[in-house]
């Protein structure tokens, strides 16, 4: 009788963990975030207690993973975390719809559109370096000259100079 009362006892305890997580991981409120899921997913927290159950849980997923990330992914993130928060809801609506297009491509399609991203990002840099280049470049001689008013100036050196 004592191990049969143990092993309910002990099944009724599993049961009502497993219940508690069950209830924790569907819909859980900042406050009831581990302080390491806190502090993973604190560029979100301004939003987190109106966010949809199913984005919490695709939340904690990725704080899941976060901290087998190397270190510049874990920056990349936390990084698009941020601008994430500061999209207008109608502009993460239409990022959504893209992923889950760019989901369905085949992966030839898809490396063909990542080389496209990687060029267009290439493309970008050099404009980048050579704005910076252009602005940084020290300003000699001005690059329109006023023009000549002759009225204003004085007889050119070996111009035509009548002695009367």
């Amino acid at each position: 009788m004592g191990i049969t009362f143990r092993a309910v006892v002990l099944w009724l305890c599993l049961g009502s963990a497993a219940a508690l997580a069950q209830t924790r991981i569907e819909n859980p409120a900042w406050s009831q975030l581990s302080p390491g899921e806190q502090r993973i997913l604190a560029p979100i927290e301004s939003e987190w207690d109106e966010l949809e159950p199913d984005r919490k849980l695709k939340w904690l997923r990725i704080a899941e993973r976060f901290p087998k990330m190397r270190a510049e992914q874990q920056a990349r993130l936390h990084d698009r975390m941020r601008e994430w928060v500061t999209l207008s809801e109608e502009t993460r609506r239409a990022a959504r719809e893209r992923y889950r297009e760019i989901e369905n491509l085949s992966v030839a399609e898809r490396q063909a559109l990542r080389g496209k991203w990687e060029e267009y990002q290439r493309e970008a840099a050099e404009h980048e370096k050579r704005d910076a280049a252009e602005q940084a470049a020290p300003a000699d001689e001005p690059k329109d000259p006023a023009p000549e008013n002759p009225e204003t100036e004085g007889p050119k050196p070996g111009g035509d100079t009548q002695s009367h």
